[in-house]
């Protein structure tokens, strides 16, 4: 909370200091607080103070009054869903908190008096699960929160006086000792220790600051009182005693010195008279030998032992004697006479979990033998004094240092030999125990056994960083001989030096630096290098084993009585003593006969089989003693060769045990042969024997899954010896137990070997022969491979991984979706433990510790009542424990997987090949499990073919194994085939990772023909099969994989992937080729979605299409796809390209629709409907049916058009006449869409001089030809102007006519050099007029317009021929332009061409025939032009020439009228009297026409077409 409000207690700031967590409450803790307001400075995580804050999500919103109530608590999941409904009075008593599960769900029901404390928290799981049990005092601290998981998981641990703020919120865990907290790193104690606080002023003192001291100083102690001050004690050479008294811890002080002395008269003159020197040199008889300060009755008092055999006490607080005690009253009688003065008598307290139980034990020292007394001191009746609790004689030997707990004795001597020796002693009721010697460290022998097959340097390289072997200083420290170091790199120093990796490459550059300086010459033989080479790292290894020992060397110990833990201090380290298993006891010639004893676990009442497994016992030790390391190395790696066994023991027995003497005796005692014929059972003590040592016997895992697991004790676990010491100790703890284990049993089966080559020497029966080699040897044999797998498993070093393997592994099992329990998903590879491979080191086992191994072995114990009867025996009792856990979830002869789960979750890949290659052969359980996991390591080094073979082996165990069935597949399925399929979807998902196709057809196959035909997951494999075979490229197969594929909506989605990849591929042939039984249509909607939803310019689905259909003959679709993408192509694409391929589709349409019958050669073009136009934005808001108004729509549904091949002819001569137009001049606009009509693009093709092309749109669009006449008479006459008659050949302006001439198609017959443009022109215009006029002169009369409206004479060739088409329209056409002296002309030719009709003449420039015989006529001439002419001439007949033409025309015409009058006097039999009835009225008609005075007006065009009609029924009639 970032601000407050005046004592409202209301958040000022938007952000607040909460975070969300997944986790549950007491996360979080309270830092400090500002006065007495209960305000909160800020609220860290306990783990860490740099987290990154969020905005606030729990808060309060509002509160009611003063009463201090928040209404609201904003959670991450909403407001007030955490609040106070309401309250008791003013005991701030919520009733109900309310929660996102509902109301009531967490409240105080009630409370004890005014203390404020809530008798039940009641939540969701039930009532009084969170609740304070107690109080201590007023101080408000509950000793117990009880939660859901348990009491006492976190409490208040102190507080400063009333102002109600916690010290801090730390987790109690438990009341227990020694268990740890969850889910909460813990700190050490030495978290805070520094060489710079040791030095600080306030926390040191120099004793001899100014040099007063002369006196030596022999022995010291210290003590920490509970008032925080720290007393030193230094005994000196003087007699004297110095304390020292310091303040408490970082407070400044006055430092406290005293000087301890004798308190009578005479000693105190005698000492501050009598100068030293003058004293002489020898020690005092009271002098100090050991001393200790220990808090008696609350006085801390000193416990000196003194030379002259007496214990004196000194108080700390009074400086005064408070007790002298003659040890010599403790020893026996024969003890007594000792000289007076004595030295190395020591005194060492008792640890002992109660403080009120004080003890000590005084070692004297005398020159024959030496005593180890338990004293205990009293106060009673205000005086102190010492008791003898037990007393005990110790070893001929010199103690070195010894230490005590309240029920054992753990001393260290050297021997008269010079080897260092560590003895316990226990203490009991019945008074101390004999002493037993503790087993250490074998020392390591400087030369390994290297077998035939191997590299020295790989032997000797597994054996330095072999894990607890050596320490990484003492390699360094050898590397750094003169002699090594010369040829490494300098600049690596301090930790750098010290990694793992980096130790590793410089010790095998400076041992091959000296091999190769060692070598005489540079060619050597094979055998002599290799001695050579096994010369140089013998040395090396030698230079290490030194520095071992002697940073080995003992110096001390200490124990704890909380835990039970002994420790052993070295030189340079510093080591643990672990119990020994009763079994390892029995195997050492140590048999421990107490309670915890072999015999008593096996709870072994009948004396005869005591003694039988004494005397098997004995054996084993016998033959033990014969195996040297040689032979030990050499059995185990016939053993990890996989060789026969029973051929390796039978050489062993043959040679080394037995030898040629059967009646050899071993170890000066009787023959093995003898010792097995004393054992009267010998079946039944080597069976429980074997019984014990199979750790798959010793739980039961379904009675533990079944058990309810104590949350709480399963918590309190959590952290139990998860330190870098305490993994280290229990990997320590295995690997020997391991080792033990697996001595044991080879001797053992080198026993019943044995046994079974002399059974009549032993007197053993035909029965236990059979049961020997039917039962107990394959049973040993079996344990002895377990054992030695667990063996390995902590001798192993992990393998370093890179970030990006990882990576790939965690993607990899993922895809496997395999259970939540199973370590597969659990594993975490954080960067401590990859750290603490690469710097340190670490083994597999220890690495399976730090992860899921130790969660496991943990929630098994705490399923037992693990430490339950002795809490505090962590280490004592529960070690052993611990370390037959974690061996147990290793032992291969079970069907718990977590181990090799482990080594697939943490990338130990290599490691698990070695370990599924060593059970292959002998392990029946998880033999499939086992094939999958080798799988999995082959696909993670990108084999992918062993990989599948290996999967396809687990195959088999699919419905037997727990793994396979119930972690990976997950499913309640019991139908075998049915497993196998998900079995092999999941393996095959595997493969999909790491893209291995043609291993997942493989494994889709195998499961395709095992499923059953109603199998759900068949089309899925059918899928895989056609997925995978498309990728490979083998279309065919996958084709036949889609037609496989029982379900239709499967092969629909294959059908589409299958159009798709081949048009992608180009694989077309392919596409068209396929049949596609009873898929031809899919294949059509396929392709048509596909190409309506393509863009047309990135490929293009309409020509598959097209070939598709054409393949087929079905020619009218595939004439329906390329109109359909010509159409697209001229809305989508602009440019010249466009254009080209739209030109292509219709011609491709018309070619197919061609092919087609005539009744069916048509398609149909889908056209938009009518729909109210709502506007772009409302598309998707409009209703179906009804318009803006309400007004229901009339939706007739979508309106087709036809297209026949016409219409498809139309399109595609616009796209060519483009095409013509973008290829003669490139416009912007003609590659545009096609927004151009037909009409525009004739004016193009005009304007561009393509006439040719113009006619043929227009013709075919049925427009006039007007434009393209006019065009060219315009250009004719352009011609025409610029060139002369004269000219030949073309001029510049001319010749540029050429251009535009060969887009048309000329008649080159008549082309020559000579000829010109001009001349082309006007022979193009005549072709056309000749070829595309009609009966009406239509293109005549446009182009004679044309002609004259520029004033240009019509040509002799187009009179002519205008004459023959329409006289009458040339004559109109003369008078409209005013060339009347033409018009004259015509009139007079005309007029006479018609009376040499009268005569039965033809005309064939006017097209009239003549007749012999003629019909009464109704009109013979033009009569309403020749009237307008003649009126015309009339009016200007002043002029000359006018007046000339006018006489001429009227003298033509009266010349006509005559003869016409003759003509039609000749009637023909009935009809005369018309005839001549008609020509009356024509008469009548001309005269009123002739005789007007006013000259007619310009006829219209009805008028014309009247004319035009009378003057086609003349010829007729003429």
């Amino acid at each position: 909370m970032a601000g407050l409000r005046g004592d409202s207690w209301v958040p000022v700031s938007g952000y607040g200091w909460i975070q969300r967590r997944q986790l549950g409450a007491s996360e979080l803790g309270m830092a400090g607080f500002r006065g007495n307001s209960w305000v909160p400075v800020s609220w860290v995580w306990l783990s860490s103070e740099a987290t990154v804050w969020v905005p606030v999500e729990l808060g309060m919103a509002g509160f009611r009054g003063d009463s201090l109530v928040p209404v609201s608590w904003r959670r991450q999941l909403g407001a007030s869903e955490l609040g106070m409904a309401g309250f008791r009075g003013d005991s701030w008593v919520p009733v109900s908190w309310r929660r996102q599960l509902g109301a009531s769900e967490l409240g105080m029901a009630g409370f004890r008096g005014d203390s404020w404390v809530p008798v039940s928290w009641r939540r969701q799981l039930g009532a009084s699960e969170l609740g304070m049990a107690e109080f201590r005092g007023d101080s408000w601290v509950p000793v117990s929160w009880r939660r859901q998981f348990g009491a006492s998981e976190l409490g208040m641990a102190g507080f400063r006086g009333d102002s109600w703020v916690p010290v801090s919120w730390v987790w109690l865990g438990s009341e227990e000792p020694g268990l740890g907290i969850p889910d909460q790193p813990v700190p050490s104690v030495f978290l805070d220790a520094s060489i710079t606080k040791c030095m600080d002023v306030r926390n040191t003192h120099m004793l001899n600051p100014a040099g007063t001291i002369s006196c030596v100083f022999t022995c010291a102690s210290s003590f920490y009182t509970q008032e925080g001050e720290a007393l030193f004690a230094l005994g000196n050479n003087s007699g004297n005693i110095l304390l020292v008294k310091l303040p408490p811890l970082g407070m400044q002080g006055i430092i406290q010195q005293f000087e301890l002395c004798q308190t009578s008269v005479m000693q105190k003159l005698w000492t501050g008279l009598v100068p030293s020197i003058m004293r002489g040199g020898q020690e005092p008889v009271h002098t100090v030998s050991s001393l200790m300060i220990q808090q008696v009755d609350g006085e801390a008092c000193i416990f000196a032992v003194c030379k002259d055999h007496r214990l004196r006490v000194w108080s700390c607080k009074s400086h005064e004697c408070l007790h002298t005690c003659n040890l010599l009253n403790f020893v026996p009688d024969n003890l007594q006479n000792q000289p007076p003065s004595g030295s190395g008598h020591t005194i060492r307290k008792m640890i002992s979990v109660n403080a009120g139980d004080v003890k000590f034990g005084v070692h004297l020292n005398f020159q024959t033998s030496n005593q180890l007394c338990i004293l205990q001191p009293k106060v009673t009746s205000a005086r102190l004094q010492i008791s003898q609790v037990a007393s005990v004689y110790g070893p001929q030997d010199d103690l070195i240092d010894f230490c005590m707990t309240s029920s054992v004795l753990v001393s260290l001597w050297t021997s008269s030999e010079g080897n260092q020796v560590v003895r316990t002693l226990t203490f009991g009721d019945e008074g101390p125990g004999s002493w037993l010697e503790v087993l250490l460290e074998p020392p390591e022998l400087s030369d390994l056994p290297i077998p035939p097959h191997r590299d020295p340097r790989e032997v000797y390289l597994e054996k330095l960083f072999e894990p607890g072997a050596f320490s990484r200083e003492d390699i360094r420290k050898a590397l750094n001989l003169q002699v090594y170091s010369r040829s490494l790199d300098q600049n690596v120093i301090g930790e750098a030096s010290l990694h793992v990796n980096t130790l590793r490459q410089d010790v095998t550059v400076a041992v091959e630096t000296e091999i190769r300086s060692a070598a005489v010459d540079y060619e050597m033989e094979e055998e002599e290098y290799y001695q050579l080479q096994l010369e140089q790292w013998t040395k090396f290894y030698s230079c290490v084993i030194q520095y071992h020992e002697v940073g080995g060397k003992l110096k001390g110990l200490f124990c704890d009585s909380v835990t039970g833990q002994v420790g052993l201090i070295r030189k340079g380290c510093v080591t643990y003593l672990r119990p020994c298993d009763p079994v390892e006891e029995m195997y050492s010639g140590q048999p421990n006969t107490g309670p915890d004893g072999f015999m008593m676990k096996l709870s072994l009442q009948d004396r005869h089989q005591r003694r039988d497994l004494e005397l098997l016992f004995e054996g084993l030790h016998s033959v033990a003693m014969e195996m040297s390391d040689d032979l030990s190395a050499q059995f185990e790696q016939e053993l990890t060769n996989n060789h026969n066994l029973e051929t390796v023991a039978t050489q062993l027995v043959h040679n080394i045990i037995l030898g040629h003497n059967t009646e050899y005796s071993l170890s000066g005692g009787d023959s093995i042969p003898v010792k097995l014929g004393m054992i009267h059972d010998l079946y039944g003590s080597v069976n429980t024997v074997l019984k014990y040592l199979d750790l798959s016997l010793d739980r039961n895992d379904e009675q533990i899954l079944d058990e309810v697991l104590d949350r709480r004790r399963q918590l309190g676990l959590n952290h139990l010896l998860t330190s870098g010491v305490g993994v280290s100790v229990l990997s320590e703890c295995v690997q020997q137990l391991a080792s033990t284990r697996f001595n044991m049993l080879r001797d053992l089966y080198l026993l019943q070997t044995a046994a079974l080559r002399h059974c009549n020497q032993a007197n053993i029966s035909h029965e236990v022969v059979q049961g020997f080699q039917n039962e107990l040897l394959p049973y040993t044999a079996s344990l002895l491979r377990a054992y030695q797998v667990v063996k390995w498993a902590s001798q192993t070093l992990a393998v370093s991984t890179q970030a990006t393997a990882l990576e790939m592994n965690i993607r990899q099992l993922s895809g496997l979706d395999v259970s939540d329990s199973t370590a597969l998903v659990n594993a975490a590879m954080g960067p401590s433990l990859i750290q603490k491979i690469e710097h340190r080191g670490a083994s597999l086992l220890e690495l399976f510790i730090l992860g899921c191994g130790g969660e496991k072995m943990r929630t098994v114990l705490s399923s037992d009542r693990f430490l339950m009867d002795q809490p505090s025996g962590v280490w004592s009792e529960g070690l052993l424990t611990m370390a037959t856990a974690l061996a147990t979830l290793i032992w291969p002869l079970s069907e718990e997987t977590v181990f090799p789960e482990f080594l697939v979750g943490y990338c130990q890949y290599l490691p698990l090949q070695f370990y599924v290659s060593s059970l292959q052969h002998w392990c029946e359980f998880n033999a499939a499990s086992r094939c999958f996991w080798q799988g999995l390591a082959y696909l993670h080094f990108d084999e992918p073919l062993k990989a599948a073979q290996c999967f396809d082996q687990a195959r088999e165990g699919v419905t037997s194994e727990a793994f396979l069935r119930h972690k990976l597949l997950q499913t309640e399925e019991t139908q075998p085939r049915k497993l196998e399929v998900l079995y092999y979807l999941k393996v095959i998902r595997q493969f999909e990772e790491y893209s291995a196709p043609d291993v997942v057809i493989s494994l889709a196959r195998n499961a395709t023909a095992i499923a059953d035909e109603d199998d759900e997951n068949l089309p899925t494999l059918w899928s895989k099969v056609f997925k995978y075979q498309l990728e490979l490229g083998h279309n065919s197969e996958a084709y036949n994989a889609m037609i496989e594929n029982p379900d239709p909506s499967r092969r629909k989605d294959c059908l589409r992937q299958l159009l798709i990849c081949l048009c992608e591929k180009g694989d077309l042939q392919s596409l068209v080729d396929f049949p596609y039984t009873d898929l031809q249509e899919e294949v059509e909607n396929i392709l048509e979605s596909r190409a309506r939803c393509m863009d047309l310019t990135s490929y293009n689905y309409y020509d598959l299409l097209y070939a598709f259909h054409i393949f087929r003959n079905n020619y009218r679709k595939g004439g329906s796809v390329m109109y359909e993408q010509g159409m697209r192509l001229g809305r989508e694409v602009s440019g010249r390209v466009g254009l080209q391929r739209q030109a292509q589709c219709y011609l491709a349409a018309l070619n197919a629709l061609r092919l087609v019958r005539p009744e069916y050669s048509w398609i149909i073009k889908p056209a938009p409907s009518a729909r109210v136009n709502l506007g772009a934005g409302d598309v998707h808001m409009r209703s179906p049916k009804h318009a803006l108004d309400g007004e229901e729509l009339n939706n007739n549904g979508s309106k087709f058009e036809i297209l026949e091949l016409h219409d498809i002819e139309k399109e595609y001569i616009l796209v060519d006449a483009r095409l013509r137009l973008l290829a003669r001049e490139e416009d912007p606009l003609l590659a545009a869409g096609s927004w151009q009509g037909a009409d525009e693009i004739v004016g193009l093709l005009v304007k561009a001089g393509m006439y040719d092309r113009a006619i043929i749109v227009s013709r075919a669009f049925d427009l006039p030809l007007n434009t393209v006449f006019e065009s060219l008479a315009l250009r004719c006459v352009n011609l025409a102007k610029n060139s002369s008659y004269h000219m030949r050949g073309d001029n510049d302006y001319t010749a540029e006519a050429w251009g535009w001439l060969k887009t048309n198609n000329l008649t080159l017959s008549n082309i020559s050099t000579e000829t010109s443009s001009s001349d082309e022109a006007w022979q193009l215009l005549q072709q056309y007029l000749d070829r595309y006029e009609d009966g009406t002169a239509q293109y005549h009369r446009c182009t004679a317009n044309k002609l004259m409206a520029h004033g240009f004479a019509l040509p002799a060739w187009f009179i002519n021929s205008y004459k023959g088409l329409n006289s009458a329209e040339l004559l109109r056409l003369y008078i409209d332009h005013d060339l009347l002296e033409e018009a004259v002309a015509l009139c007079v030719e005309y007029i006479d061409a018609v009376m040499d009709t009268f005569s039965g003449q033809d005309c064939n420039l006017f097209q009239l025939k003549g007749c012999v015989q003629h019909a009464p006529l109704t009109v013979w001439l033009p009569y309403t032009s020749i009237d307008l002419l003649m009126a015309a001439l009339r009016d200007h007949r002043q002029d000359l020439q006018i007046g000339n033409m006018y006489q001429s025309l009227k003298d033509k015409m009266t010349i006509y009228m005559g003869k016409r009058d003759k003509e039609t006097d000749r009637p023909r039999n009935g009809e005369t009297d018309r005839s001549i009835q008609a020509d009356k009225e024509t008469d009548c008609e001309t005269d009123v026409h002739n005789d007007s005075d006013t000259p007619s007006e310009k006829p219209t065009l009805t008028e014309q077409k009247t004319d035009s009609q009378t003057d086609r029924e003349t010829k007729r009639l003429i």
